[in-house]
């Protein structure tokens, strides 16, 4: 994915930054399939079952098989535990992925300047 990485004169810590950012956005758009498989699995009630449901929606995306995956695994994971069929999970983990750190959790800031 990142073989031009290896032709560019980059520091260590524009380098960091860069897989930081990619990182930041491959997470972004599995949480974006996850919230839109949820949406389909809502949407299609009980016609179908979760795993036709699931099945259905990578067919129609067809992202590639590492992120089918992972989003398989999140959305059984979301939708087999205790919360109610049609309650779907919103935010959470990945909410505010391309915010600042500091503006992202301002006591962290401050447990760093106390150190």
């Amino acid at each position: 994915m990142f073989n031009w990485l290896l032709r560019k004169r980059l520091s260590g810590e524009a380098k960091r930054k860069l897989m930081i950012a990619a990182a930041r956005s491959e997470e972004a758009i599995i949480e974006t399939h996850v919230a839109n498989a949820l949406d389909l699995l809502e949407d299609l009630g009980d016609e179908v079952d979760l795993d036709r449901g699931i099945e259905l929606y990578l067919e129609m995306m067809a992202p590639p098989d590492p992120v089918a995956a992972i989003v398989a695994n999140r959305v059984m994971a979301r939708t087999e535990t205790s919360i109610p069929r049609g309650v779907v999970v919103r935010g959470g983990r990945f909410e505010n992925v391309f915010r600042d750190d500091q503006k992202r959790n301002p006591s962290r800031r401050d447990d760093r300047k106390r150190r």
